[in-house]
């Protein structure tokens, strides 16, 4: 008889069960706690190419809510800027690389950041806090750096301690800059291939390798030239950098459909001997499409 009553009493549990799922209505609520942290954290350092010459730069931190529903009211999330986060960075970085190079901290005068706070919308998970910011006074051969860190909210939620901090490095570039390939030829008839990188310096400017010169930081007061696009973006001037003895031998110029440079210049070399050099290098991130197109109507 006992048996027989425990059958009934388990059928009419699982019969209640049964009901209950197929209701549509059925709202679990928040399964997990809300959790703060900015988008693209995880390593700490993030970096993003602004370019030269942009008259709308800016710096973006993304802050996201974590948790099964969005939020039923609006919340204030507080960040601040954090010098001791970029500090603790390049002591890490350099402890693993002796080559290491410190990057700085955006000046002040160069970002604009009166109230570092942003509000994350009822009904949503997320929200931007752009920082804009200006290139003028830049130093191109530093890498400079703007670190935010949640510091509060007003929903008192938990904030991801691993990515609650956010080093934003700004990589600045022009419409030209990039990593070229292409054949440097040494008159008469020497020709090798070159693969350098041209660093944006200003606007227009740009500093690459001379011919197969090495390229590392070493020799940077040596073995490096400054290419000029003038206003028309095809006429290009060569210059020296620093100590490099490179004269323009004019005609230079650059295929903008292509994104192609075609060089002519001289440099004296250790020996004292001074090369004539003919160069053809082509971004290689240039558009595949063009480049066929350019190729038909030649």
């Amino acid at each position: 008889m006992m048996m027989k009553n425990y059958k009934i009493t388990l059928s009419g549990l699982m019969l209640l069960l049964l009901m209950a799922c197929s209701d549509a209505n059925v709202d679990f609520g928040e399964q997990y706690k809300k959790t703060l942290y900015i988008v693209k954290s995880r390593d700490m350092l993030y970096s993003e190419e602004c370019k030269f010459g942009e008259e709308k730069n800016s710096i973006s931190f993304a802050v996201y809510c974590a948790g099964t529903e969005p939020i039923k009211s609006d919340i204030t999330v507080k960040l601040r800027v954090v010098p001791e986060a970029l500090d603790s960075l390049n002591r890490m970085r350099a402890l693993g690389n002796p080559l290491y190079v410190d990057k700085v901290l955006l000046p002040n005068a160069n970002y604009t950041l009166e109230d570092p706070t942003v509000t994350i919308k009822a009904g949503h998970q997320y929200a931007v806090l752009n920082v804009p910011f200006k290139s003028t006074g830049l130093d191109p051969d530093k890498q400079y750096v703007l670190p935010l860190k949640i510091v509060s909210n007003s929903g008192n939620f938990d904030v991801n301690r691993e990515l609650n901090t956010m080093i934003y490095e700004i990589k600045m570039i022009n419409g030209y800059s990039g990593e070229f390939s292409g054949s440097s030829m040494e008159l008469p008839k020497t020709i090798r291939s070159v693969q350098p990188i041209l660093k944006a310096m200003s606007e227009s400017v740009l500093r690459m390798p001379i011919h197969t010169l090495q390229s590392d930081v070493t020799f940077l007061q040596t073995n490096f030239m400054l290419l000029t696009v003038a206003n028309d973006s095809t006429t290009v001037t060569i210059t020296p950098w620093k100590d490099s003895n490179v004269r323009d031998l004019g005609g230079s110029t650059y295929d903008r459909v292509k994104r192609r440079f075609d060089l002519h210049y001289t440099f004296t070399d250790g020996d004292g001997d001074e090369l004539t050099i003919y160069e053809k290098i082509v971004n290689l991130n240039a558009p595949k499409e063009d480049e066929e197109n350019s190729a038909s109507k030649n």
